[in-house]
């Protein structure tokens, strides 16, 4: 199973643990797997079914985006990070 990381933003809503296992085969079918485990999470990675364009996530240490974002495969022991957003200016 993979195993995500959260940041500290979000680990609330897992009972403060920084990493979760869960089931999955894509980044997309791990992210709503644990979202569906903690509803209050959803609302932080999803708007409309979709992944929310300022969430950046990372499978074992690269960017989504230049893989094949949500789509992209996943298998038992990949890490998958859920990274704190930063803006300002």
């Amino acid at each position: 199973m993979p195993t995500v990381f959260l940041p500290s933003s979000l680990r609330r809503y897992v009972d403060q643990r920084a990493s979760i296992a869960v089931p999955g085969e894509t980044v997309a079918a791990v992210l709503t797997n644990l979202a569906d485990s903690a509803p209050g999470m959803r609302g932080h990675l999803f708007a409309a079914e979709k992944l929310r364009s300022f969430v950046v996530v990372s499978k074992n240490g690269q960017d989504i985006r230049l893989l094949d974002g949500p789509a992209t495969p996943v298998t038992a022991g990949d890490e998958i990070r859920i990274l704190s957003s930063i803006a300002g200016g």
